[in-house]
């Protein structure tokens, strides 16, 4: 497809689990879709909190003149498709066309330039039915799939309509720039106390439009999003550190030992120190 580059990456997993830094060198007036596969990318702007993406998420990007540094962690595997505004509008225009949709580029780079230059996407109805369909698919059929999936994102972002208190309108992709904010802010923010009202001071939201519009975003109440982050990045640390289960806990908010077992209990179906055991006797048994 004219003005589409396609590529299949896959970067070995940095020395001693220390993340390792990717150069950022973006081409102007170019829309970057990154379906990340395996491992872990967080991606800082010069201002805000930061992105970060994992397996079975998307990373939008349209300017990386905002993004300050990029960094990723464990065997970093995906595709990423490269759309070039000029060289692709006539096939884009071609495709829509056939499709019978119209595709606004000036209303991407906006939407775009809100969310300074990047967006990313997670546990919506869209994502996972993206990542369902494509891990069932050859390379070859994959790629073509994410190419497709690619301009159906440009023609969601151009077509998504705010509702006055500024909710995502139901088209399965979350393009809403504060919802998008309030999910990097808590990423980033695991070790601290985080609840409904702290987050709408923060982000100017009222609690209808946070606690609806995140649920219908991702697809989960923001409290349980919450908790399946802090045991998710606790289960990370427990097998890639030797950092002690309290201070492991504490780093994740969790204030005492007993709920946090309790948690991780519920979630993986033993206590942190179990696992750990077990993911020590997996690692020595591949030695």
């Amino acid at each position: 497809m004219p003005g589409v580059q396609l590529c299949r990456f896959s970067l070995p997993e940095p020395e001693q689990g220390s993340p390792r830094s990717i150069p950022v060198c973006g081409v102007p007036l170019q829309f970057e879709v990154l379906f990340c596969l395996s491992g872990r990318l967080a991606v800082q702007t010069s201002k805000g909190a930061p992105y970060v993406v994992e397996a079975r998420e998307i990373f939008l990007l349209s300017d990386s003149s905002e993004l300050y540094s990029c960094q990723y962690s464990g065997n970093l595997c995906g595709i990423l498709v490269a759309v070039a505004a000029k060289a692709a509008k006539e096939s884009l225009m071609t495709v829509c066309s056939a499709l019978g949709m119209e595709l606004n580029t000036k209303v991407v780079k906006r939407k775009m330039a809100a969310s300074r230059g990047c967006m990313a996407l997670h546990g919506t109805p869209w994502t996972q039915a993206f990542f369902e369909t494509a891990l069932h698919l050859s390379e070859e059929a994959q790629e073509r799939y994410c190419v497709f999936k690619s301009v159906e994102l440009l023609y969601l972002l151009c077509t998504e309509a705010e509702e006055a208190d500024g909710a995502p309108s139901g088209t399965g992709c979350p393009v809403s720039h504060s919802l998008l904010e309030i999910k990097a802010y808590i990423q980033a923010h695991l070790s601290e106390k985080l609840t409904i009202d702290l987050l709408c001071k923060q982000f100017s939201v009222s609690p209808t439009f946070l606690k609806e519009g995140f649920r219908r975003a991702y697809g989960v109440p923001i409290h349980t999003y919450l908790i399946r982050q802090r045991l998710r990045r606790a289960q990370e640390l427990i097998c890639t550190t030797r950092m002690p289960i309290q201070q492991i806990a504490q780093s994740v908010g969790y204030e005492g030992m007993s709920q946090f077992n309790t948690a991780f209990k519920r979630e993986y179906g033993m206590t942190p120190g179990q696992y750990r055991k077990m993911s020590e006797t997996a690692t020595l048994r591949l030695f």
